[in-house]
């Protein structure tokens, strides 16, 4: 019996699939079979990103793998208004030990860059817009208090003014 047979293992082109455990290697790391679109999605668009990864442990190269998952999946799937600045400097953070094991993540560390100051962009104009409305509900409120004072002069009785003619 050969170790493929053993373990209930396929390959498919650079994949192994492991049946018992329900997990795949792929590029040689070892992720759960439903991370797979993903994994073959970083491959695909970004195949440069664990070229220089040189981790020999597979539980670390996974430990990093699931930690690039996590990222991606905040940035790509978070709505801006939800995410937090912590989350924010978590994945930066995160990126940068990534970076230093080895991946090359000069994509998602723009995209971070971006999201990060479409945020800051997108508070700040939150902000201004807040005190605009302010501005408007005070000039709203101001031309109210003109109106009834308009309305009010018009609910008074004339005044005649009475002229004598002089014979």
């Amino acid at each position: 019996m050969n170790f493929l047979e053993r373990f209930n293992c396929q390959v498919m082109g650079n994949k192994l699939w492991l049946a018992r455990q329900r997990k795949i290697r792929i590029n040689g790391f070892i992720i759960d079979a439903s991370q797979m679109t993903l994994a073959n999605w970083i491959f695909q668009h970004y195949p440069e990103t664990a070229t220089n990864v040189k981790l020999q442990n597979h539980e670390l190269r996974t430990t990093y793998m699931h930690l690039l998952f996590g990222i991606i999946e905040t940035l790509y799937h978070t709505p801006l208004r939800t995410l937090s600045e912590d989350e924010l400097s978590k994945a930066t953070k995160d990126v940068a030990d990534l970076t230093q094991a080895g991946f090359k993540l000069e994509w998602l560390e723009s995209k971070l860059a971006k999201i990060s100051l479409e945020k800051k962009t997108s508070e700040d104009r939150v902000v201004e817009l807040k005190e605009e409305v302010k501005k408007l509900v005070q000039t709203v409120s101001d031309l109210n208090r003109e109106r009834k004072k308009e309305k009010a002069k018009l609910k008074k009785k004339p005044c005649w003014i009475e002229i004598k003619l002089k014979d």
